[in-house]
């Protein structure tokens, strides 16, 4: 007869709509809780099994980054937990191919008995076949759900902005939570007083750069270090400080802010899709503005007039703007601002021209990049990077065909080195009693008891590096990989940094100096390790 352990897994989103914000629990991993313990009390194999419970609340199931989850999953690994049971399988995953890959590969080579409630799914019904198209189906459905609640969520959010109410996570600078009211902003006052400076100078003619190197002067906090003072436990705006002074760019930021008049502005940017975190801007034309919606740090008459002053004073530059490969993506290593390009007769630099507006900056002054130099710097990394990814694509195809076999290895080998370790230990109590019996000196004790120490600690660490290769192998995703593959085999031949080959590869590059650069990928970085 099986020696059953059971783990009861239990998630539920911050999107699901009876989470209650003075909740310590919600009713809904309550009911989860209660379905499932009655599941298992009438179940002739499992209502004596002892039992694990696992709760994430308020965690999205498009992912597996929670740490309940991840518990479970080292629980089932190393064979503490043997059952895995959920109210359906959307709580373990919304993901079908992701749920799928978990069915078919991650618990049958763990051992792993698995139990959806809702879904009537018991892995024992489906041992040495696939799920069935049900199952396929099912989960196909959950992670249509899962995009109508988005759309749901976005939607609700929307009738609240349209109804004057503030849902951002943090007050913009100027302002505070209403400490009365809800989802209302108040003024506050010390960060307001800056706010209505800086339109006070613009009204009187001072241009942006003189309004921020004289901010600077006075060591007045930008936005983000000020948040930072406030709230110093909070990782918003991390890499600000009071080293990051005003710019005439963060000036300018400033100087837009229509919420600043009393209106409430939302809908600037908009998720790209369910599963990213990325944003892209709104058209202004669709944005959500709410007049009147708390009180005003500008009146209205001065912000128009300052839109007006902005756009009446010269521009640099005039006609068609210029188009080169690394255009918006160098930026300064030290305060991360976009470098200017600038043109002389050697050709065309770059420089960072936050040092005009602060003196005390830890910025390159007087500093300038070779845009040729540092255009060859970037091509010939893509193109190692490209190398590398021919390479690993290479070795992925061999993983995939290896990749039950290995997972079985492991498993194997974690299985071993537990038996090993259960060994030394019984070893150590052997040579105790043998000690406290007379039959070993002190010396003869110590000398035994370090080197079994030494042998656990080595059996430990090999058992914590094939967990971590199980860990990995579970969560490999072959399907993840398509569109790189597909950007990598479309850009293998190129013989000159475009734009659009940078675009693709490059968030951004950070120069600190002409022999340090920095590159940040968009996809994974294949040069780490």
């Amino acid at each position: 007869m099986t020696d059953y352990r059971v783990g009861i897994y239990i998630r539920l989103s911050l999107a699901d709509e009876d989470t209650g914000s003075r909740k310590t629990e919600s009713d809904s991993v309550g009911n989860q809780r209660e379905l499932i313990h009655q599941f298992l009390d009438r179940h002739p194999q499992l209502k004596d099994a002892p039992r694990s419970e696992f709760v994430d609340d308020g965690y999205t199931g498009t992912n597996t980054n929670r740490p309940q989850f991840q518990a479970l999953m080292k629980e089932l690994r190393t064979g503490a937990v043997n059952v895995m049971v959920t109210k359906d399988f959307s709580r373990c995953h919304r993901d079908y191919t992701q749920m799928g890959n978990y069915l078919e590969c991650v618990f049958p080579f763990l051992g792993v008995r698995y139990i959806s409630v809702n879904d009537g799914y018991d892995s024992d019904d489906y041992k040495g076949m696939t799920s069935g198209m049900d199952v396929v189906l099912r989960n196909i459905i959950y992670e249509a759900y899962s995009k109508d609640l988005s759309v749901k969520t976005t939607t609700a959010k929307i009738i609240m902005m349209k109804q004057g109410k503030y849902i951002g996570s943090f007050a913009p600078y100027g302002f505070r939570f209403h400490p009365t009211i809800r989802n209302k902003l108040a003024i506050d006052e010390e960060s307001a007083a800056v706010v209505r400076r800086i339109f006070d100078m613009t009204l009187t003619g001072m241009g942006s750069t003189a309004i921020a190197r004289l901010l600077n002067s006075e060591g007045a906090l930008t936005p983000g270090a000020y948040f930072r003072q406030k709230n110093p436990g909070s990782n918003r705006f991390r890499k600000a400080s009071e080293k990051n002074g005003w710019t005439a760019a963060s000036v300018l930021n400033i100087l837009h802010q229509y919420e600043y008049t009393g209106a409430l502005v939302g809908r600037k940017r908009y998720k790209a899709s369910l599963h990213e975190k990325r944003t892209v801007p709104q058209d202004k034309t669709d944005w959500i503005i709410y007049e009147g919606a708390h009180d005003a740090i500008i009146s209205k008459a001065d912000f128009d007039r300052a839109q007006e002053i902005i756009r009446q004073r010269p521009r640099r530059s005039s006609g068609t703007p210029q188009e080169f490969p690394l255009k918006g993506l160098l930026k300064c290593g030290n305060c991360h601002r976009t470098l200017s390009r600038l043109h002389n007769s050697a050709g065309y630099y770059y420089r960072c021209t936050k040092s005009r507006t602060d003196e005390g900056s830890d910025c390159p002054k007087g500093k300038l990049f070779s845009e040729k130099e540092i255009e060859g710097i970037v091509f010939r990394t893509v193109m190692q990077m490209l190398a590398i990814c021919q390479e690993q694509k290479k070795q992925h195809k061999s993983l995939m065909l290896t990749r039950k076999d290995r997972i079985a290895a492991c498993l194997s080998e974690l299985q071993k080195l537990g038996k090993q370790q259960e060994q030394y230990k019984q070893e150590k109590l052997r040579g105790y009693e043998n000690f406290s019996g007379g039959g070993l000196t002190k010396d003869a004790y110590l000398k035994q008891r370090a080197e079994i120490d030494s042998k656990i600690a080595s059996a430990k660490a090999e058992q914590d590096s094939q967990e971590q290769l199980l860990g990995e192998l579970e969560r490999l995703d072959f399907q993840d990989k398509a569109r790189e593959d597909d950007v990598f085999t479309a850009y293998a031949g190129a013989t000159e940094l475009t734009a659009e080959l940078a675009g693709a590869f490059i968030k951004e590059i950070l120069v600190s100096s002409p022999t340090e650069i920095e590159i940040v990928w968009k996809f994974r970085d294949v040069f780490e390790g």
